[in-house]
């Protein structure tokens, strides 16, 4: 992190910036790491459109539409009004909660191929929403915080069924992407299968989860962003804005790609 380097936290240039970090506390209230990944579901509604119109479309700058940059800022403004109310499940915990992610997650797939189309595309949908479901099992995997601040896995008998249902569900995304001809999500699911595998077969560790984590939603968000290049201004933005809130507030650097390894 760049930013680290320039303003030491020994300065008093970071002791002011530090106390001013304080007031935009309100802002993690709103749940800004859950953007990336119903981002990523919207533009990938918008991407079975314009994958059905051109297989090939690479780095395409000017595929982005007035309709598509609003269906992702009202995806945004409702995880903001919606960030704490109790109800709404965060993790995956029983029926209820399978439920709402299901039509959450078919809701930003549709809005997003809507912005393009009026149709529906039934069937180029599940890969999406079984990669969806993979990524959620894992983060449903909950961690907790030790005496001396390490990071544990809390419920390790939850650990190898749902990263069993994570693997299932990331193998048939994968293969029916191929089978409808989809680059972009048979390719997601493919590469980011490795992870999962590695999290089952290796001794229980917390940096496997951590890396199953981070790189289920870094993964799709870059193969996305080589299509449309134009998303990785929010990606990267909001990104930043993390990483340097975090750096101020609580010196540390998050988001981050580092994985815990005592």
């Amino acid at each position: 992190m760049l930013i680290n380097r320039i303003i030491k936290p020994d300065s008093n240039f970071y002791k002011q910036l530090s106390n001013k970090s304080k007031e935009f506390d309100y802002f993690m209230n709103w749940n800004p790491l859950h953007w990336f990944g119903l981002w990523c579901m919207v533009l990938s509604g918008f991407n079975i459109i314009k994958g059905s119109e051109d297989r090939y479309i690479f780095w395409d700058w000017s595929s982005g539409t007035i309709f598509i940059y609003l269906a992702l800022i009202i995806v945004t403004i409702w995880i903001v009004v919606t960030s704490n109310n109790s109800k709404i499940p965060k993790i995956i915990n029983g029926p209820k909660s399978i439920l709402y992610f299901f039509i959450l997650g078919l809701s930003c797939l549709i809005f997003g191929s809507m912005t393009e189309s009026i149709h529906i595309y039934v069937f180029n949908y599940f890969p999406y929403l079984m990669y969806y479901f993979g990524i959620l099992f894992v983060f449903s995997i909950q961690f907790k915080s030790d005496i001396d601040h390490s990071l544990s896995i809390l419920n390790k008998n939850k650990r190898l069924l749902y990263l069993f249902i994570a693997s299932v569900l990331i193998i048939m995304s994968s293969v029916l992407g191929y089978k409808l001809d989809d680059p972009i999500i048979s390719t997601i699911s493919t590469v980011y299968l490795p992870f999962l595998i590695v999290s089952i077969i290796m001794p229980i560790h917390i940096r496997h989860l951590q890396r199953a984590r981070m790189y289920g939603l870094f993964i799709p968000a870059i193969f996305l962003s080589i299509r449309y290049p134009w998303f990785l201004i929010p990606l990267c933005s909001l990104f930043f804005i993390l990483r340097t809130y975090h750096y101020f507030r609580y010196n540390t650097v998050f988001p981050t790609f580092a994985v815990d390894i005592e």
